[in-house]
């Protein structure tokens, strides 16, 4: 078999189209079935027009054509006292899985982390989703098992901060 030509880049504001096309394989893939809120204009502004952009993109090409893509930010710990990187997204289109590719988008990840001393990086996986867990245990991650994610969303935000805002007046 012959060696794919991968390459990783970081993406700019000229790839907002494809980063959206990207996300939209990705919440079709693993069954998002709300309607998508991302926009071109709202990836164009979260990603590159805020200083500090909210998050950063990196993309996986194979001969020239974009076949996933990894989306990161900064964090921090408290218990690390250092700067962390939180993977909020890691796909490849399903044909491309198991070329290396992944492997790459981590590979990078790790580069852009030991360049920024991030104390580790974190990222959730569905627990179904065994292959990605075999893939990732294989990177060297630890699947943490007695940590659950907690989410507000922005309905629940939106009712607390009435609540509060009801409070105060």
């Amino acid at each position: 078999m012959d060696k794919l030509n991968i390459k990783i880049r970081v993406a700019d504001i000229d790839d907002v189209e494809l980063i959206l096309s990207l996300i939209q394989q990705k919440a079709e893939f693993d069954g998002y079935l709300f309607p998508l809120e991302a926009t071109a204009d709202k990836l164009r502004h979260t990603l590159f027009y805020d200083i500090p952009p909210q998050a950063y993109v990196l993309l996986a090409e194979v001969e020239g054509i974009a076949v996933g893509f990894a989306i990161y930010s900064y964090t921090y710990s408290s218990f690390l006292a250092e700067r962390c990187i939180w993977l909020g997204d890691l796909f490849l289109q399903p044909h491309m899985r198991g070329k290396g590719i992944g492997q790459a988008l981590i590979d990078a990840l790790v580069q852009i982390a030991e360049q920024n001393n991030c104390g580790r990086i974190e990222w959730t996986v569905k627990t179904d989703n065994t292959p990605a867990i075999a893939f990732y245990q294989k990177q060297g991650a630890r699947i943490m098992e007695s940590i659950r994610v907690c989410r507000i969303d922005r309905v629940e935000i939106s009712r607390l901060a009435g609540k509060e805002l009801a409070r105060t007046r």
